[in-house]
């Protein structure tokens, strides 16, 4: 994870979600090997808001392991408002089968933010390293699943090289009905006091 790419999801966040809404929020491929504390948990840390990491490994901000990327059987249908995933995709051999597992994990209204690099060496010390995406490749991701797109760029911003990451922001067709789940919202809240103490104590 980099700056650029973590400060467009704070751009995301902020142009596109309201914190007063109870929001149940999905980070695919939220493992954070950086070292730089550069992982999208601390964006979505919002008191009516409950943030689940999903990786396919175990490790820093991952809360639920999948068994397969492609056919994530551990999230039910239609059970999350929003779904974000950072700097994943480029390393997803077949990515467009996880842009369908989004599509089935998303509520109806439902937003979804993609971000991946457009250039930069391949990186990746465990990872494959497959793709870089353009507009129009962030136009089709959102077409294949039939979402409609809210916004499609690229970073070309000298901070951003070498990644120049390309963003996608898509709703789910259908009406987001943003009831409050009391039980999720006294678990982040707690779980958020946990990781405040832990860093007290260190």
């Amino acid at each position: 994870m980099h700056k650029s790419s973590h400060d467009k999801m704070n751009w995301f966040k902020n142009n596109f979600l309201d914190k007063r809404n109870y929001l149940n929020i999905l980070d695919i491929g939220s493992l954070d090997t950086s070292g730089n504390n550069y992982n999208y948990k601390s964006i979505f840390n919002e008191p009516n808001w409950s943030y689940d990491g999903l990786d396919f490994r175990k490790g820093k901000n991952v809360d639920i392991i999948t068994a397969d990327i492609y056919n994530i059987q551990e999230i039910a249908d239609e059970s999350y408002d929003v779904v974000i995933c950072g700097q994943l995709f480029e390393h997803l051999g077949f990515f467009w089968l996880t842009m369908g597992e989004i599509s089935r994990i998303l509520k109806p209204g439902g937003f979804c933010c993609i971000i991946a690099p457009s250039g930069g060496p391949k990186h990746g010390i465990e990872d494959v390293d497959c793709y870089r995406f353009y507009e129009d490749g962030m136009r089709g991701l959102a077409n294949y699943v039939n979402f409609d797109i809210l916004h499609v760029s690229i970073n070309n911003e000298n901070y951003s090289k070498p990644w120049c990451d390309a963003c996608l922001v898509a709703k789910k067709q259908g009406t987001l009905d943003v009831k409050m789940d009391k039980s999720k919202i006294i678990e982040n809240n707690v779980n958020s006091l946990l990781e405040k103490i832990k860093n007290i104590v260190k």
